[in-house]
């Protein structure tokens, strides 16, 4: 499967992934085949890129959080938000239901590794950002060997460590790119505004409340909004910045596709011991393929094989199919080849996006030709 931009989509691709609303409802359902009003009706709600079949690995890529559950919880924090913007209340045991919910899933699918970025709609992004982060970072807590108490914990401040965000100008937060001095101090004041609203309430403690509060600190001190540094920004929150961050590089905004997981997560390593804490940098690393399915891998022996399955146990020596020999023909039919198992064949490199493209054209038209 391949990601498309918006305005790159055509007539009669199919949908390699079901495309979830807010409200839980399926916007568009895998194997979907495009024509010009659905691809209006996307641009329309703001999405900016969808996955598409391409031929290559068009297989079905197992996702940490099921779609039964993320459509659930997605729509119950929908309701949630939108009761806090009219009576600015929450229900607080509803919201830790929804935690433990996504934590059943982390635990029980332990194994699972991140492949694919969420498809979502622009105007979805404050709700779908922060279900993601609260899956991100309770994924990297597990890691890190958090105990189920302290998983709930990091969980419930992640999904609401945006609350804040609901009392700011909605056209500030939709040109944050672009924002005056004023209005960006407008926009930096929502980590001390939804702390103020957390620690209102009795089910939050100290600490859930400070992951609003601190999750643009950076460890080097440059943060926001008290420039805390190293030792004094809480554990809670250094892995939340991670997760918000890596979440903000691989969404779309209205000016940029965004970035695939493993180009995001080589961004975060850049930022290493200026923005963030490397040691959990790598925790969270743990949980990102390092070859994604659907990636092209040339190997020692010449050939080009495309990943179809990767996960913790195997995630550098996966599940591949060779798709093209030596002299770099597509090889009819492609076969298996399981990686662990073939020590004699190794990874060379992971081809770049415009050598995937070479390939997938070349696939493309062979297609057409049978």
């Amino acid at each position: 499967m391949q990601r498309i931009a918006i305005d790159d989509l055509e007539s009669g691709m199919v949908i390699a992934r079901t495309i979830i609303a807010s409200d839980g409802r399926a916007l568009l359902n895998e194997n979907t085949r495009l024509n010009d009003t659905f691809i209006h009706r996307l641009r329309l709600l703001g999405v900016m890129s969808v996955y598409v079949k391409d031929g290559l690995a068009d297989i079905e890529v197992p996702e940490i959080i099921s779609s039964r559950v993320r459509a659930s919880v997605s729509a119950t924090l929908n309701t949630s938000l939108k009761n806090f913007a009219l009576k600015k209340t929450l229900d607080m045991e509803s919201m830790k239901k929804l935690v433990s919910m996504l934590l059943e899933d982390i635990i029980t699918n332990r194994n699972v590794i991140l492949h694919l970025e969420d498809v979502r709609s622009y105007d979805d992004q404050l709700l779908m950002h922060s279900l993601n982060v609260a899956v991100f970072s309770m994924m990297t807590g597990f890691s890190m060997g958090y105990n189920e108490g302290k998983l709930v914990e990091l969980g419930l401040g992640t999904l609401l460590h945006d609350i804040g965000m609901i009392m700011i100008d909605p056209d500030i937060i939709h040109r944050r790119d672009q924002l005056g001095n004023s209005e960006s101090e407008i926009f930096r004041g929502h980590p001390e505004i939804g702390f103020n609203i957390l620690r209102t309430y009795r089910e939050v403690s100290t600490k859930v409340a400070h992951i609003a509060y601190q999750h643009h600190e950076r460890f080097d001190g440059s943060g926001y909004p008290r420039q805390l540094n190293r030792k004094q920004i809480l554990e809670y929150a250094k892995i939340a910045a991670i997760a918000d961050a890596f979440d903000n590089v691989i969404s779309d905004t209205s000016s940029r596709q965004g970035y695939s997981a493993n180009d995001a997560l080589t961004v975060l390593r850049k930022l290493g011991n200026t923005y963030f804490d490397p040691e959990m940098i790598e925790a969270f690393a743990s949980n990102v393929a390092i070859y994604p399915v659907g990636c092209l891998l040339s190997l020692n022996t010449g050939h080009i094989a495309v990943v179809t399955s990767a996960t913790k146990i195997n995630s550098t020596r996966p599940m591949v199919y060779l798709i093209c020999d030596k002299e770099g023909q597509l090889i009819k039919p492609p076969y298996a080849i399981d990686l662990q198992q073939c020590n004699e064949v190794s990874i060379i490199r992971r081809l770049s996006n415009q050598e995937t493209e070479v390939i997938r054209t070349k696939f493309a038209c062979q297609q057409k030709l049978n």
